[in-house]
C-alpha cells in the first residue's frame, strides 16, 4: 500500500495523535501480562505520550519515565494541557531526567521497559555504543519474566520512504534507525529472547510544504535541544538544496512503517 499525502490539517496533530499507534502497541502489551498495578520503565520517554497510553492500563501502577531535562519540562506543560479525565493518570507517571545508558534503579526493578521510537534519540546523543550499553541497563532492571519493548522506525523503498531516510542520513545528527536485526543481535546478548515481531503503519507521507517545515524545525531545533551534547546537523538551505526536487515529486514519508520488538528476560 502506498503512503497518502497528509492534509494540513492532519499534518499538524500527527505528532501528537499519531493515529493512534500508541494506543495500539500499548493494548498489544496487555497479550504479554500488561496489567493493573504494573511497574514500567520508559526510556527514552520524550514528551510522555506513550507514558501516558501505559498509565492508562495500569494504573494504579507506576510508569517511571525518563528524558532530558527538556524532555522534563515538555512533559511538565503537557500535564498542564491535559483534560481532567487524563490529568488523573499523570499521578501515576514518575518524570526523571536520566540519561538512558547509565539507570538510576535497582536491578530487577519493573514487569515491562517499553519504547516508542526513543533509540534514534539515544543513537543521536551517545552513538551505537549508546545504544548497547542502554540495552544492558535495561537487562538489568527488567524482572526475571519481564518484557521489553521496542518501536523501531523502519522505511521501505518506495521513493517517499528512501527519501525520508536519506534526509535523516544527510542531516547529520545521527538521529538514525538500524535493521532491526541489530537491536535483535544485542537484545539477545543482554539475555532477552525475542518473541514477536508485530508492524504498524501510518501509510502517510508529507507534502513539499509540510516537508520543508519539518526539516527546516529539524535543521533549528535539533542543535539547541541537544545542545549539551555538541550536536550539530546541516544547513537547512544545503539538505533542501539536495531534496527538494525528489520531494516535490515524491513526498517524504512520515514514519509510514513502524517495527516492535518484543522481547522476554528468562
Amino acid at each position: 500500500m502506498s503512503n497518502e499525502y497528509m492534509t494540513d490539517e492532519e499534518y499538524a496533530e500527527c505528532f501528537m495523535k499519531f493515529w493512534g499507534i500508541r494506543k495500539d502497541i500499548a493494548r498489544l502489551l496487555t497479550e504479554y501480562g500488561l496489567k493493573k498495578g504494573a511497574v514500567v520503565l520508559d526510556i527514552p520517554s520524550g514528551h510522555g505520550l506513550f507514558a501516558l497510553e501505559i498509565a492508562k492500563i495500569i494504573s494504579p501502577g507506576t510508569v517511571h519515565a525518563i528524558g532530558l531535562m527538556n524532555d522534563v519540562e515538555t512533559f511538565e506543560n503537557l500535564s498542564r494541557s491535559l483534560q481532567r479525565d487524563n490529568s488523573r493518570l499523570l499521578e501515576g507517571i514518575q518524570y526523571h531526567a536520566m540519561d538512558g545508558t547509565r539507570l538510576g534503579f535497582k536491578s530487577d526493578s519493573f514487569d515491562f521497559v517499553v519504547n516508542f521510537l526513543g533509540f534514534e534519540d539515544i543513537n543521536m546523543t551517545r552513538g551505537k555504543e549508546g545504544i548497547m550499553q542502554a540495552v544492558r541497563e535495561c537487562a538489568r532492571v527488567l524482572r526475571s519474566g519481564g518484557i521489553f519493548q521496542l518501536t523501531l522506525c523502519l522505511e521501505g523503498e518506495e521513493p517517499d520512504e528512501k527519501i525520508a531516510r536519506e534526509a535523516f542520513e544527510i542531516l547529520g545528527c545521527n538521529a538514525l534507525f538500524y535493521p532491526k536485526e541489530y537491536y535483535i543481535q544485542h537484545l539477545t546478548h543482554c539475555g532477552i529472547k525475542v518473541c514477536d515481531e508485530r508492524w504498524f503503519h501510518t501509510h502517510r507521507k508529507m507534502t513539499a510544504r509540510q516537508a520543508r517545515e519539518e526539516l527546516s524545525f529539524a535543521c533549528t531545533e535539533i542543535p539547541i535541544i541537544f545542545s549539551s551534547y555538541g550536536i550539530s546537523t546541516i544547513s537547512f538551505d544545503s539538505l533542501w538544496d539536495r531534496l527538494k526536487d525528489r520531494i516535490e515529486a515524491h513526498g517524504m514519508a512520515y514514519y509510514s512503517h513502524l517495527c516492535v520488538l518484543i522481547g522476554e528476560k528468562p
